[in-house]
């Protein structure tokens, strides 16, 4: 009977153990549903969310070629007459960047070293080429204009406007041919009959002029309003 006895205490002491133990509560820093602290180096910078497979696919050039965003261009990612025909678009004339202000720039050079004279010589070769920007609008009806703008008495005019139709175009570059006359407020004696236009990437485009040589705009977004 003593025996029996004993085997129940040890029974009933061992239940207690065990319901003792299950009703503990938890420490919340070793709970399940915590987070995982991730240990960051104090100079470590977040990365961008990694592309999707047909982009990177897209970005990335073939083995053993050199990655054409590297000196920050890459050629444009969608049919010129596309891309240049944006909505609210504009393409600011790059002086310095031109061969008209690169060889400006050599000249002044030569005839002066002093930088105020120069600065002088730079600005009076600049307001020879009567353009500040151009753009290429399609409107409504489907019309496609070429527009440059230029500044007279402090306001942005339509100093050429001139309707076009897209000629032939490859993977960077596209001829416009021009139609009609300039209806702009200095319209051109002699329209020409094309528009070399080339497109090095999103950003840019290089327009041959007859008499300026290549002359280099860099693509604006809504800075104008709508034509």
């Amino acid at each position: 009977m003593l025996k029996n006895v004993c085997a129940l205490a040890s029974v009933t002491a061992l239940f207690a153990g065990i319901t003792a133990c299950a009703s503990a509560p938890t420490p919340a820093t070793q709970t399940a549903a915590a987070p995982a602290k991730t240990h960051v180096a104090p100079d470590a910078k977040a990365e961008p969310a990694a592309p999707s497979e047909s982009a990177a696919a897209s970005a990335t050039p073939p083995d053993g070629e050199p990655d054409p965003r590297a000196d920050g261009l890459r050629k444009a990612s969608r049919p010129p007459a596309e891309l240049i025909t944006g909505p609210n678009l504009v393409y600011v004339f790059n002086f310095k960047e031109s061969e008209v202000g690169v060889a400006a720039k050599q000249r002044c050079a030569e005839e002066s070293d002093d930088p105020g004279a120069m600065g002088a010589c730079l600005e009076k070769a600049r307001g020879k080429v009567p353009v500040e920007l151009i753009r290429f609008i399609k409107e409504p009806n489907g019309e496609l204009w070429w527009v440059t703008y230029n500044r007279y008495k402090g306001n942005l005019l339509k100093w050429h406007r001139v309707q076009f139709q897209p000629g032939e175009e490859g993977a960077d570059r596209i001829t416009l041919n021009l139609m009609g006359k300039d209806k702009g407020i200095a319209p051109m004696a002699r329209v020409p009959r094309h528009l070399e236009i080339e497109l090095p990437n999103d950003y840019s485009i290089l327009v041959k002029d007859p008499e300026n040589g290549t002359m280099l705009y860099d693509a604006k977004v809504g800075t104008m309003q709508a034509d």
